[in-house]
């Protein structure tokens, strides 16, 4: 057979059960045409790519990614290692006087346990740095936002929408609930061009490639009015150097229906977070015990969504962080599942951080996808300090993200970043999960690397043709610098050397 890619005297890590390991690969037609050992290496393809022993891997998927706001990320002023309102202010007035007047500039990643004052700046404090520019800053969970005046016309938020913050009678700029951030975020970013959204998408999907990622479980709507956002992917989707799996965050199931859509949901907040204390809990948050956190829907408004999109055959996935969301959900799920049966659909639950062992075993039992992003814990816990300890005490955040419990009892777990809260670095995350800054939660590299390759492939009903490295599955692959079961001292010291996508390299260092 004639290959139009063949790579050969590589470490080749299939995550095939059959074959684990080969040394070569011929791809014809942007599929997996034959793998092999040294004996019967090809002796020709119309391109070849000698390996010299670098590990390759199936290509990663990242299982939940906010698309357009991660693109906007990679455009904004960082905030994430800021420690005051002063020195937000001083990386803000230095962006704005880079940009023509009434150009948009955006801040990312605060997260205000860090910041000396424990608020985000007013709009006032905004307003003397920002000269003629409309400023927006958003928390690093995305669940709270701030803008300047020139932004609050923008934002065009209700007053009396919950999380809306007011001194003295007069609107400060800040917004600390979903309903309330969300909608600021939508009409913002509503108000942006096709050519701006476009832009940020195409930047996202490519720095994802550089990142080993050749698929992504893709969150549209929710954070842009109209939605447009949404419909400039579909169009354009087949441009982009990754594929993407679109989840519509809408509850109305006609409007996914409509662009014939096999799923629902991705990040529609049942709670909020935990930094902005909206994270639901059964017990009260350490750093402000007056509080348990807020569900944002009824039962039977959570039960009704996923009752029909079961009956429809749609795939349903919602977020719930904290444990009385969490609750809300899985006996929705169980609910309907018992009324329905199981119809395969692989119903999701996005984050699952604080579960107990009951909400374990019940995921277990009725086969829910669990979709978590390691990042989390890797950046904000630690086996002592760490600011999930700050808001919740060490014995609760010793509890969160536990993925050694969860897989013990065989449950599927598909690994995401939930970016631009966290970055997109599925090598880092397979990592963290492996030698996590608190050990407590840590499981085997395999499992590790399951839930970046062929566990978000089933996540996605996708496992026919992507998650691993066998013929007739799809040409994704990832070259890293290094095989990660032979490294000595530091799991971390993985890099992408090059990612191919459908037997094309769509980066290179």
């Amino acid at each position: 057979m004639g290959y139009d890619l063949l790579l050969k005297n590589g470490n080749i890590i299939t995550m095939d059960t059959t074959l684990p390991r080969t040394e070569w690969v011929g791809v014809k037609d942007g599929i997996i045409a034959a793998t092999g050992n040294s004996e019967h290496v090809p002796e020709s393809a119309k391109k070849i790519i000698d390996l010299k022993g670098k590990t390759v891997l199936p290509g990663l998927i990242d299982s939940h990614v906010h698309v357009m706001l991660s693109g906007l990320y990679l455009n904004a002023v960082n905030l994430e290692n800021a420690k005051s309102i002063d020195e937000i202010l001083r990386m803000m007035e230095e962006a704005c006087k880079g940009q023509e007047n009434d150009t948009w500039v955006f801040g990312v990643g605060l997260l205000v346990p860090n910041i000396k004052e424990g608020r985000f700046p007013t709009k006032w404090e905004l307003d003397r740095v920002s000269g003629k520019h409309p400023v927006a800053i958003f928390a690093a969970t995305l669940h709270g936002c701030g803008v300047n005046s020139k932004g609050l016309e923008y934002a065009d938020v209700p007053l009396d929408t919950p999380g809306v913050e007011i001194e003295n009678g007069e609107v400060i700029g800040t917004f600390l609930s979903d309903e309330s951030s969300f909608l600021a975020t939508a009409n913002i970013m509503g108000k942006l061009s096709d050519e701006a959204l476009l832009g940020f998408i195409q930047d996202c999907t490519k720095h994802a490639s550089s990142k080993g990622v050749t698929t992504i479980h893709g969150l549209y709507g929710q954070f842009v009015k109209g939605d447009k956002d949404l419909h400039l992917s579909l169009t354009n989707e087949k441009s982009f150097p990754v594929d993407i799996v679109t989840f519509y965050q809408t509850w109305n199931i006609e409007d996914v229906k409509k662009l014939n859509l096999p799923r629902i949901g991705g990040c529609l907040t049942l709670d909020g977070a935990l930094f902005e204390n909206t994270m639901a809990m059964f017990e009260p948050y350490l750093d402000r015990p007056e509080l348990r956190g807020i569900l944002y829907h009824t039962d039977e408004e959570v039960y009704q969504l996923a009752s029909q999109a079961n009956s429809e055959g749609i795939q349903c996935a919602m977020h719930a962080v904290g444990e009385r969301a969490i609750d809300q959900l899985i006996y929705a799920y169980d609910r309907v599942i018992k009324e329905q049966g199981d119809k395969g659909l692989r119903h999701r639950i996005e984050h699952f951080c604080q579960p107990t062992p009951r909400h374990i075993e019940m995921a277990a039992e009725l086969g829910i996808i669990l979709s978590m992003q390691p990042g989390f814990t890797y950046l904000w816990d630690r086996s002592e300090g760490g600011p999930f300890e700050m808001a919740i005490g060490r014995e609760r955040a010793d509890q969160m993200d536990p993925f050694n419990k969860i897989i013990e009892k065989g449950c599927m777990v598909c690994g995401g970043s939930d970016s631009p809260v966290t970055k997109i670095e599925p090598l880092v995350d397979i990592a963290a999960c492996v030698n996590n800054p608190n050990p407590v939660r840590n499981i085997s590299l395999t499992d590790a690397i399951k839930m970046f390759t062929i566990n978000g492939a089933y996540a996605g009903h996708l496992e026919e043709t992507k998650g691993s490295i066998e013929v007739k599955k799809d040409a994704d692959m990832v070259v890293i610098d290094c095989d990660p079961y032979n490294l000595e001292n530091n799991i971390y010291d993985m890099n992408v050397e090059m990612t191919i996508k459908g037997g094309s390299v769509v980066y290179e260092k």
